[in-house]
């Protein structure tokens, strides 16, 4: 034990050299940009629908300096009806990240209950700390997106953000901690957006989505989605669901992943982003 105790703690001294090192060549980030969209789109977004969405982003922006416009009207959130119609229509790959974030922050503008909220602390405080779910996590960080270059090599950028944003999340949310499946939804993320944005829409989701729910250590929230998935099927795919019990194939053997990641871990990038999306 005290071998494994040992190399975990060099292993996390150099992380941390890493980091540094990272971070101090941020410069570099338009290659790593690159990089990090690389996956197949599942349909290309038309021209005119990737300028609206450019046209909202900028008058946002205009927000916030002071001046208005057509699709934000004076701070007030766009109607979510047309959010989701121009969600459907497509999001382009390359403002994906953007666009989710503005997202977030028209519904938590429209929502005057969220289901939940987390101030927790600052996220450079919670990087100088340590975890008790460390071993777990460096684990599944070569599990992660594997084969993404992103996320491939072994302590690369991609890694290192992503050690970083599991371990200050498990720090901030001590019941649900670290648990499998959040590093392909946090991976997701950090494909499309810087850590600290990335660390922002991960809160939003776990606690004003209540997506922490399914994750907590009773995972009552899991089973009843795999009930909600098994009177689906009984009720619209008859044939499929009494294939299924016949040869006694429950849905914890092959959904219980599609919820816990989000889909992220077993279907196409370009069909998970756009579940995200929506």
């Amino acid at each position: 034990m005290w071998k494994k105790a040992i190399l975990e703690t060099l292993l996390l001294i150099r992380m941390e050299k890493e980091n540094h090192d990272i971070r101090a060549r941020q410069e570099e980030g338009g290659a790593n940009c690159c990089r990090k969209l690389e996956y197949q789109e599942l349909t290309p977004c038309l021209k005119e629908i990737t300028s609206v969405w450019e046209q909202m982003l900028a008058i946002q922006g205009d927000e916030a300096e002071g001046r208005g416009g057509e699709l934000v009207d004076d701070g007030k959130p766009v109607p979510m009806n047309k959010l989701l119609d121009f969600v459907k229509k497509g999001v382009p790959r390359a403002l994906r990240g953007q666009i989710w974030l503005f997202l977030m922050q028209q519904h938590q503008m429209s929502s005057t209950v969220p289901e939940g909220t987390c101030e927790g602390a600052d996220y450079e405080d919670l990087l100088k700390q340590l975890t008790t779910h460390q071993h777990a996590i460096l684990i599944d960080l070569g599990r992660t997106f594997p084969c993404h270059p992103y996320f491939a090599k072994a302590l690369g950028p991609g890694q290192l953000e992503l050690f970083n944003l599991l371990k200050a999340y498990s720090l901030l949310d001590p019941e649900v901690g670290y648990c499998q499946g959040l590093s392909f939804i946090v991976g997701l993320l950090l494909m499309h957006m810087e850590e600290i944005s990335a660390f922002h829409v991960l809160k939003y989701m776990m606690y004003d989505l209540g997506l922490r729910k399914q994750f907590r250590p009773n995972m009552t929230a899991l089973q009843i989605k795999l009930y909600q998935l098994t009177r689906l099927l009984h009720d619209h795919y008859k044939d499929v669901y009494e294939h299924f019990e016949t040869h006694e194939i429950s849905p914890t053997l092959y959904a219980a992943p599609w919820f816990l990641t989000l889909f992220a871990s077993q279907f196409p990038l370009g069909f998970v982003a756009r579940v995200f999306g929506e």
